[in-house]
C-alpha cells in the first residue's frame, strides 16, 4: 500500500528554507526532526510505503533518502510565484477570509503537479497535514484517491468553516490529537479518530548517569507569535542567576530573540544553539534542570514527549493537547499561557519536584505514547480507510 503524506507549508524554499534554513541537499540527507519523518518510518516498519510531498517554488522531482522514505517535491505553476509576490503579500493575514484564499489560492497552484504525483508513485491515500486549512477543503474535491486529513497543531479557532461539513462528509477520516479535536471534527459533520504524536522510547529514555543543572531547555522552532520563546526569556529575569536557558533550534525571529536577551542583561545567561541533530537533542534533554514549552498552540508535541521520556521535569502551557499529556503537579507542570511570572514559578516549582515529575513523565510516555503502538493503529486504519473508499483511477 502506497501513502502520500502533503506538508501543509505553502512551499519549501519558504518555510523549510527561510524558516528552518534548509536546503534541498540537507533537507534530504539530514534534517530528520519533524512529525513527518517520524510518522513515514513508522508506516514504513508496518508494511505501508510512504512518501512526502512538499510543494515547490524551485525544486521538482522525487528523491530517495537513508531512511527509506522518499521525498517528491511538487512545483507549483509558474504564474503562483508574482503572484505571491505581488498579490498575497497585499491582503491582511489577520482576517480568516484573505488566510483562507490564500491557502486555497496556493492549493490550486500545485493542483496539477499533486495529481500528476498520485498517478506516477501509484498512490492508494493521500494523507493531508491540518484539516482545518483551505488546502484541505480543496483537495478533497479535487482528487481521486481516499483523503484523510490529520491534526499537527492547527486550531478550529478564527478558521473559515463555512466549506467543512462538505470536506469532512467527503474525506475518509480525520485524525485529532485529543478527544475534544475529535468531538469538534464529529460536531462538523466528520469521522473523528484519536491518533496523538508518539515517542520512540528505544532512542528517548532517562540517562542514569546524567547529572541535571539549574538549566532550563526549549527545543522548539523560533517562529514567537506560536512558541513564545519570549515568554521563557523574560522568564529568566525573575530567576536567580545561577540559572541559564538553553535555545535549541532556528527560526525567523532569532534575532529579535537575541535583541530581547541583551535588552534585559540575559545574554550571559541565554544561550542559542541553532539546529542540533537527534543525538544531541536527546543529550540537552537527559541534562537539562527543566524543559518548557509556552507555546499558546500545539499539538502533542513531539519535543515535549521527547523531553518527558527522557525523564525530564516539563513546564508547559496550558492549552488542550498539553492539558491530555500532563496532569498539573503529578508529571509535570502547566502555566497559563503568557504568564512570566507564573512560567517562572512552575520553573521553580518543577525543579523542586524533579525527580518524581521526571519518573512520573517517562513513563506516562512508555504507556501511553509509544511509537510502536500507536503507528501500528494509524497502519491499521490507513489499510482500512482504503478499503471501506476505494481507489478510483
Amino acid at each position: 500500500m502506497n501513502v502520500a503524506m502533503l506538508l501543509s507549508c505553502s512551499s519549501f524554499e519558504g518555510f523549510f528554507g527561510w524558516i528552518q534554513g534548509q536546503s534541498r541537499q540537507s533537507y534530504l540527507e539530514s534534517y530528520r526532526n519533524d512529525w513527518a519523518w517520524y510518522y513515514a518510518r513508522g508506516l514504513l516498519e508496518n508494511s505501508i510505503n510512504p512518501t512526502l510531498y512538499i510543494p515547490a517554488l524551485r525544486e521538482a522531482g522525487k528523491y530517495p533518502t537513508d531512511v527509506g522514505v522518499p521525498v517528491r517535491f511538487l512545483p507549483l505553476d509558474r504564474w503562483y510565484g508574482l503572484f505571491e509576490q505581488v498579490w498575497l503579500k497585499r491582503l491582511s493575514r489577520t482576517t480568516r477570509w484573505s488566510l483562507y484564499a490564500e491557502e486555497r489560492i496556493n492549493t490550486v497552484a500545485f493542483m496539477r503537479s499533486l495529481r500528476e504525483a498520485l498517478v506516477q508513485d501509484n498512490i492508494d491515500l493521500l494523507y493531508v497535514q491540518e484539516y482545518w486549512s483551505g488546502r484541505f477543503d480543496h483537495i478533497v474535491n479535487a482528487v481521486s484517491v481516499p483523503v484523510t486529513g490529520a491534526d499537527h497543531g492547527g486550531v478550529s479557532d478564527r478558521v473559515v468553516k463555512l466549506f467543512k461539513p462538505r470536506a469532512f462528509e467527503k474525506a475518509a477520516l480525520c485524525y485529532g490529537q485529543t478527544e475534544n479535536e475529535c468531538r469538534i471534527i464529529e460536531k462538523y459533520g466528520g469521522r473523528s479518530r484519536l491518533q496523538p504524536n508518539g515517542c520512540d522510547v528505544s532512542q528517548f529514555f532517562p540517562d542514569p548517569a546524567a547529572q541535571r543543572g539549574k538549566t532550563v531547555l526549549t527545543v522548539t522552532r523560533l517562529t514567537n507569535k506560536q512558541k513564545r520563546t519570549s515568554d521563557l526569556i523574560r522568564a529568566m529575569a525573575e530567576l536567580p542567576d545561577e540559572w541559564s536557558l538553553d535555545i535549541v533550534g532556528t527560526g525567523p525571529d532569532r534575532p529579535m530573540l537575541e535583541r530581547l536577551a541583551a535588552d534585559l542583561n540575559l545574554s550571559s545567561r541565554v544561550r542559542f544553539h541553532g539546529f542540533v541533530g537527534r543525538a544531541e537533542v536527546r543529550d540537552f534533554l537527559r541534562r537539562c534542570g527543566v524543559y518548557a514549552m509556552p507555546s499558546a498552540n500545539e499539538a502533542v508535541a513531539l519535543a515535549a514527549l521527547e523531553a518527558m521520556a527522557c525523564g525530564a521535569a516539563v513546564v508547559l502551557s496550558r492549552i488542550r493537547a498539553f492539558e491530555q499529556l500532563v496532569t498539573d503537579g503529578t508529571n509535570g507542570r502547566l502555566v497559563p499561557v503568557g504568564d512570566v511570572k507564573g512560567l517562572a514559578a512552575g520553573i521553580m516549582s518543577a525543579w523542586e519536584q524533579r525527580e518524581s515529575l521526571g519518573q512520573a513523565a517517562s513513563e506516562t510516555v512508555r504507556t501511553h505514547y509509544n511509537t510502536r503502538a500507536l503507528y501500528s493503529q494509524l497502519a491499521d486504519s490507513l489499510r482500512q480507510s482504503v478499503q471501506q473508499n476505494g481507489v478510483h483511477r
